[in-house]
């Protein structure tokens, strides 16, 4: 801006010379066309703040390390006549670290700001402010926008390097069994009000005193998936991918099954996975969740 008024003082007073030097209408004009100018640009400026139309399209996801954008279209009245900035503020909310850009747009008044999908997480898109430049660049009108996108950085599904059978995830648990005759059982003393039925009588004369058989069954508890957050991205955007794909393939599998997160900074957060929509959810939350910097860079 201050360029665009240093070039156009120098022609002023380079117009103004020519004017004293040859007075004829040919200066003349050549002068008042040097004057109107910023007149011109001024009122350009004006009319296009105030018929300006703003308009964003975004994504609500995409995945990591795949080229992805959001679109801003500016028009109205004298658009063609003028350019803008777009100031916007990108907040990382896993290391809740911020910073800002600025976009020009021009010529048709349309502009595809590149999302960043080097690595997973919460990126939230704040657009803040748009400046209005007449065409020559003399002045500018501020706009406030005031929009904010949340776009998540999903994980890309990534094989782990060892997938054990499905059997093996299906954990298994033992508690106390309503059913008299199952053949799982535990021993242990006998207690006024236990039925005479249930006496281990081998057991008890090998032990010289009363023993009972406590019946048991199983259940299937549920298998779990441990993610450990830490500050470096590219081992968390592993670890994630892998989380992503056994899930997954848990679930094809019909193993229910609780994701373990374990913060460096405070106590493990699960969550219970018995579909999609469980895992898309606890997905969400744990690309959400911040990494303190002073705990992960003791890791």
């Amino acid at each position: 801006m201050l360029k665009t008024w240093g070039i156009y003082i120098v022609t002023l007073v380079s117009a103004f010379v020519f004017f004293l030097c040859y007075k004829m209408w040919v200066s003349w004009y050549c002068l008042i066309a040097v004057l109107m100018v910023p007149v011109f640009s001024l009122i350009v400026a004006i009319v296009a703040s105030f018929t300006l139309k703003f308009e964003t399209e975004s994504p609500v996801s995409s995945v990591v390390g795949e080229p992805n954008h959001m679109v801003v279209r500016v028009g109205g009245f004298a658009s063609y006549l003028s350019f803008s900035r777009l100031r916007i503020t990108v907040t990382d909310r896993m290391v809740a670290r911020s910073r800002k850009q600025v976009f020009r747009i021009h010529d048709t008044g349309v502009l595809e700001i590149p999302l960043d999908t080097d690595h997973c997480g919460a990126y939230v898109y704040k657009l803040t402010k748009l400046q209005i430049y007449d065409l020559f660049g003399f002045f500018h009108i501020n706009r406030r926008i005031n929009r904010q996108y949340e776009i998540l950085i999903k994980p890309a599904p990534q094989v782990p390097d060892l997938m054990p059978n499905t059997y093996g995830f299906k954990a298994k648990n033992l508690r106390k069994s309503k059913q008299p005759g199952s053949e799982i059982y535990d021993i242990r003393d006998y207690q006024t009000g236990d039925p005479v039925k249930s006496i281990h009588w081998k057991m008890s004369a090998k032990k010289d005193k009363l023993l009972v058989k406590e019946p048991l069954e199983q259940y299937g508890g549920h298998s779990r998936l441990i993610l450990k957050l830490c500050d470096d991205r590219d081992i968390l955007d592993l670890h994630l991918g892998q989380i992503l794909f056994t899930s997954k393939y848990l679930l094809d599998h019909d193993v229910p099954h609780r994701i373990r997160v374990i913060p460096p900074d405070s106590k493990e957060i699960s969550y219970e996975v018995e579909s999609q929509t469980d895992l898309d959810k606890a997905m969400i939350n744990i690309l959400r969740m911040r990494i303190p910097e002073e705990e992960a860079h003791e890791d």
